[in-house]
């Protein structure tokens, strides 16, 4: 009878074994998982399921094996006793599980709203971060802004009353310098070329002419007429500025790099006054390069300001820190005595005031300089395609 059943009994030995062991293995994975990520929900709730099957594996495979022994060893009277408790802990183990099983579902749902919250509070706490940040920004954007304001306004003042007291002087200096020159002309007519003479009133001639062009720069600086604007292309601006420079005093050894961008469409604007503006700056330029070198010269449309954007860049000597903040300055120049009224820039600033723009500088010494004239686009007339 013991023999016949002894495959059963082992079977049933090593399948007891095999539930603690397996449980026990379970936990651990449990456990692993737990410790990977100790916030989610499910490993914990994982955890807690394995450690009751455990205890119920280990209940009743002890209460099992407990009750083999004791009916092989005729005490199955003693097996009687115990085996309610044994059934008590293992429905016991098994209710505790089944509540788990139960109550999840509702701890899953609260879990997810609360990751729900937590996202929530962290999408806003990044975006009140980026807020802040772009308000800093802003601020120190607003407060250049407003600096640069004031200097275009202490600037434009100064310009106003120097403009007005060029302009008198001007035109007292303009009368008896065309009657000093109507009269050295008159001169030369009846005076042998080859004389000391001839050669003398040559050189006056020479010298009145240039105090005539410095005098027509100063009217020219002293005009405040409003520009006589009209729609054109900028790029053909640039482009007749360009061969009137290289007509007149571009060297072959400095070169000159073009990239102008596409579908800018025409702009109002004062094409002489404009065109002066390119060419005084390039002039400049071509001085600060020197013999040789480059100078770029680059259209970009910024839809972001509404405006179109000319650069000016040259690989010449640059401009001190001390100087940058006076270049716009009537009469002010860094050129050798006699070769620059320091009115052109002061010139070209008034041009692009007029126009509603502005000229920006930026430069270093030794590594060159870029003057980047902003021209407003009135309404929608920048847009491509027009």
């Amino acid at each position: 009878m013991i023999i016949s059943a002894l495959p059963i009994w082992l079977v049933d030995m090593a399948g007891a074994v095999l539930m603690i062991v397996f449980s026990f293995l379970s936990i651990s994975h449990a456990i692993k998982l737990n410790r990977q990520n100790p916030n989610n929900l499910i490993w914990t709730y994982l955890l807690w399921v394995c450690c009751c099957l455990a205890g119920f594996a280990i209940s009743r495979s002890a209460g099992h094996i407990l009750k083999q022994v004791l009916i092989i060893s005729d005490n199955s009277n003693i097996w009687d006793i115990i085996r309610p408790f044994s059934g008590s802990i293992n429905t016991f183990l098994l209710i505790i599980v089944s509540s788990f099983t139960l109550f999840f579902e509702r701890v899953w749902q609260v879990y997810n709203e609360i990751l729900k919250d937590r996202k929530a509070l962290e999408s806003a706490h990044s975006e009140l971060l980026d807020l802040n940040q772009n308000l800093e920004n802003r601020v120190i954007e607003r407060t250049k802004a407003l600096a640069r304001s004031e200097k275009q306004i202490a600037q434009a003042d100064k310009l106003a009353s120097i403009g007005q007291l060029s302009s008198g002087i001007a035109h007292e200096i303009n009368n008896p310098l065309g009657i000093i020159l109507g009269y050295t002309q008159l001169m030369l007519r009846n005076e042998h070329p080859e004389t000391q003479k001839y050669d003398d009133l040559k050189t006056i001639e020479k010298h009145v002419k240039a105090c005539k062009s410095i005098v027509e720069d100063l009217l020219n600086f002293a005009r405040t007429s409003n520009p006589k604007k009209e729609k054109v292309c900028i790029h053909e601006i640039i482009e007749e500025a360009l061969a009137f420079i290289r007509e007149k005093s571009l060297p072959d050894t400095i070169e000159i790099l073009k990239n102008y961008q596409e579908k800018i469409s025409r702009i109002l604007m004062d094409t002489k006054n404009i065109k002066q503006v390119i060419i005084n700056l390039l002039i400049n330029a071509i001085h600060a390069v020197g013999n040789k070198g480059q100078i770029s010269i680059s259209t970009q449309l910024d839809m972001m300001e509404n405006a179109v954007l000319i650069k000016i860049e040259d690989s010449g000597h640059g401009i001190s820190k001390k100087n940058l903040s006076r270049i716009f300055d009537p009469f002010f120049t860094t050129k050798p005595m006699g070769q620059g009224t320091g009115l052109g820039l002061a010139v070209s600033y008034g041009i692009i005031k007029n126009h509603g723009g502005d000229i920006i500088v930026e430069s270093e010494p030794g590594k060159g300089s870029v003057f980047i004239i902003v021209l407003p686009i009135i309404g929608t007339q920048g847009r491509h395609g027009q």
